[in-house]
This record gives structure tokens, sequence and C-alpha cells, in this order.
């Protein structure tokens, strides 16, 4: 039975393809935000690029401002499309800008209230820098849900998914077993694998339908689409 259930913060609790848009836009690049198959193509690489370079960032071998450059070159050159550095850097000051303006998915707030109601405890944890995710936080209005003790930021802790100690050091927080504890997330590699190898019940919000990595498709998890599914999941199990 599931105990306390905590949350992925990008592309889970909010849509990350939202800021991207209008990012795309205030950056020239309004022929890619209009096109939905092309934006939703560049989000993906985005976020493959992203979880593949995170690795190197948290060892110190790349600085977060390479990593941003670089997921951005590399997934335009997916798309046989030529951008510099010094682009990749200005899309990167739009998309952070646009990211003040994001707002809760759709479903998650009657989530949290339900959670509440049943006195399930939740909490969030995340990768990025502190000062940079915090902002995200404050703009989501997550405090008024979510004790800022349960709320975990790799460059606070030390560690970072998809390493799985990132989950064995919130189990050592907790009072609970780690199959009484739930994740929520929207990525393959960084979310569902690693919580499920530190014997966590992943929950793979995969609303973009995505698939498992090769080779991974046995690991047990549990799969939505639309955090309202969230609750009856865990509560059936």
């Amino acid at each position: 039975m599931i105990k306390a259930v905590y949350f992925d913060l990008d592309d889970t609790l909010y849509d990350q393809l939202a800021p991207l848009r209008s990012a795309l836009q205030a950056a020239g690049f309004g022929e890619v935000a209009g096109d939905a198959a092309r934006l939703e193509q560049l989000f993906k690489q985005m976020r493959r690029h992203s979880d593949r370079l995170w690795v190197n960032h948290a060892h110190g071998q790349l600085s977060l401002t390479e990593l941003r450059i670089e997921r951005t070159t590399a997934s335009f050159a997916d798309m046989g499309l030529h951008v510099s550095p010094k682009w990749a850097q200005h899309l990167q000051e739009s998309y952070e800008h646009e990211q003040t303006a994001i707002s809760l998915r759709q479903g998650v707030v009657r989530l949290f209230e339900q959670l509440h109601e049943k006195n399930i405890p939740f909490g969030l944890i995340t990768n990025g820098p502190v000062e940079h995710q915090w902002g995200k936080i404050e703009t989501l209005g997550l405090r008024s849900w979510i004790d800022p003790h349960d709320i975990y930021i790799s460059d606070g802790i030390g560690l970072a998914k998809p390493d799985p100690e990132v989950f064995r050091h919130v189990h050592a927080q907790t009072a609970f077993l780690p199959a009484q504890l739930a994740y929520v997330g929207d990525a393959w590699h960084n979310d569902v694998v690693p919580s499920y190898l530190a014997g966590w019940r992943p929950i793979w919000f995969n609303g973009r339908r995505r698939q498992p990595d090769d080779g991974e498709s046995e690991f047990a998890y549990w799969e939505c689409g639309d955090m309202s599914e969230v609750f009856s999941l865990i509560q059936s199990k």
C-alpha cells in the first residue's frame, strides 16, 4: 500500500511545451512553434539531450550554460536545422522568461486535495539549480501544498536523477518502506528507471505516449496519461 507520493516537477506538474512554444516565437522560430508535429519533435529531442547531458553536469564535467546550449544545438541538428550557440543561449533566456507564467496541469490541484484528504503525504524530487527550480515552485504555488522539507532539488542535495541514490536519500528521510513510496514522473530514463531500481513504485506520467527505452520494458511501473488517474492508481494497488 502506498503511504507517500513524490512528484517530478518539469513536464509533470506543469506542461513544458507551452513556455517552449512561446520562447520559440519570441526568438524568431515561429514556423517551428506553429507546427505541432515539429514542436513536439523538438521538445522530445531537447528532453532526450537534456537527460543525456545531465549526468555530465552532475559530475562537474559540463556547466549548466554549456548543457543548455548543447541540448538546443543538438536538438535542432536532429531536425536538420543549424542554430548558433549564441542563438541557443538567446532561446534559453526567452524560455526562462516564459517559465514565469507557467501553471499547474489540469487535475493536479484536485489530486493534491485527494491526497490531503486521505492523509497521504506528498513531496517533490527535481533536477536543477536550486534558485531556478524554486522560482518555478513559487510561480506554481506549490509551497501552499508541499512543505519545503519535502522538496528535494538535485543541486541542493548533491545527487541527481537518474542516480537511484536520489531516491534512497529521500527514502531515508521518511518512515516508510521503499515499496510504500510512489514517484510520479514523465521521463522513463530519469524518473521511472531510477525510482524502480531504488525499490519505489514508479508511476509513469506518459501523456506524450513515449515508449520505454530498449531493453528496459521489463521494469515494473504503473502508467497514466492524465493527473486525474494517479489517485485511483495508488488507491487500487
